[in-house]
């Protein structure tokens, strides 16, 4: 995408208005598009085709450099596409479509660009984009154009901030374990949880969203030569990332011997495996998504044994995202990552909206903002 479209216009009075973007987007409909499966892939890909229609008709006059202020630390929150103070967004398949917006709270008056002038671009100014896929037909079957004020007043409001943590395993850590002979980096269980694990497999009897088993709570050790070995070598169902993950947690729930009927509906929450107290999380690129939860901070899982997230267990498949081919394993209670691993400092949220499907299909061969 070009990176005019990084430089904030000179004002909010030059942004295209908005009702004026179905003309200009409505060429694409109908428009060839496959589906790679991978989120961020086709996000860009949707991104680049509304940019170039963007840039045909010319951009919005930019602010010179001195004249405006990014607020947020970092531009978190700020969207892609800022000359036009636009995010865009894929929409596939499924009874509901579930919008997340990252680093800042949709319908509300906080600044994203302070202009010298005092003018300034605002959060509940940012404009919605939904490019729904006909993924049989491999073309976009529809463009939706949403305020957020139209999107809480149909839809509901947006959910509270969902706090999502992150982990950075740099590229030398990445080569290193890959190098090693066993591409698995591992560390033993926790001193707390030492008292409880076994180095002896047995069938698991409990269902997997049961607290730990401290009679049949396999140790790192264990999970080393049942899961993490077999895993090395392994692909990975080629889409996005939470198929990915879902993929590897049933894998290393079959690989520990749990029946099938009990892992049929994964639990969803943390830790992923609460029978095992297992974390599982797929990675390729530099930082780990942990979720709601972080071994940064000691919080309590398990309140009748004083478990923390320092004593859960992180199994972290580093996957090749060319070929999604497993080929590296971590494997280590939460109290290590922070020693071998760095946290990223600041933490990212996002906010969640759902929007039925049946609103798109109702939308199917047109371009509209606000129907």
């Amino acid at each position: 995408m070009d990176k005019a479209f990084k430089i904030p216009p000179k004002s909010s009075k030059h942004l295209t208005e908005i009702a004026k973007l179905p003309e200009i987007l409505k060429v694409l409909v109908g428009h060839e598009f496959k589906l790679t499966g991978k989120t961020r892939t086709d996000g860009a890909n949707v991104r680049k085709l509304i940019a170039s229609e963007l840039l045909k008709i010319g951009l919005p006059e930019e602010a010179n450099s001195g004249e405006f202020e990014i607020v947020p630390p970092k531009k978190k929150g700020v969207p892609k596409m800022l000359r036009e103070l636009i995010d865009t967004y894929t929409v596939t398949s499924g009874l509901s479509y579930n919008l997340q917006v990252w680093n800042r709270i949709p319908y509300c008056k906080t600044v994203l660009v302070k202009y010298d002038s005092g003018e300034s671009l605002k959060c509940d100014n940012v404009r919605y984009i939904f490019v729904k896929i006909d993924s049989v037909k491999n073309i976009i079957s529809s463009i939706t154009i949403l305020t957020s004020d139209y999107i809480e007043t149909h839809f509901g409001k947006f959910g509270k901030p969902t706090i999502k943590h992150q982990l950075l395993i740099s590229n030398k850590a990445r080569n290193q374990i890959y190098s090693s002979n066993s591409k698995i980096l591992s560390y033993p269980d926790s001193k707390k949880l030492s008292y409880f694990i076994t180095d002896t497999y047995k069938n698991p009897e409990s269902s997997i969203a049961n607290e730990p088993s401290f009679q049949n709570l396999y140790s790192i050790k264990l999970l080393t030569e049942m899961v993490a070995k077999k895993l090395i070598g392994k692909k990975l169902d080629n889409n996005a990332t939470k198929n990915r993950g879902q993929a590897l947690e049933r894998l290393t729930l079959e690989l520990l011997g749990y029946k099938m009927r009990d892992f049929e509906k994964l639990v969803g929450g943390f830790p992923d495996i609460p029978n095992q107290l297992l974390e599982v999380k797929v990675q390729d690129t530099q930082t780990v998504d942990l979720g709601r939860f972080t071994p940064e901070k000691e919080e309590v899982v398990v309140i009748e044994n004083n478990l923390t997230t320092f004593d859960v267990r992180y199994l972290i498949a580093l996957t090749n995202p060319k070929t999604d081919i497993i080929e590296g394993i971590i494997l280590a209670p939460g109290e290590k990552l922070g020693e071998i691993f760095t946290y990223v400092s600041d933490v990212s949220y996002k906010c969640q909206r759902s929007i039925p499907m049946s609103f798109f299909n109702l939308l199917d061969g047109q371009c509209v903002y606000n129907p």
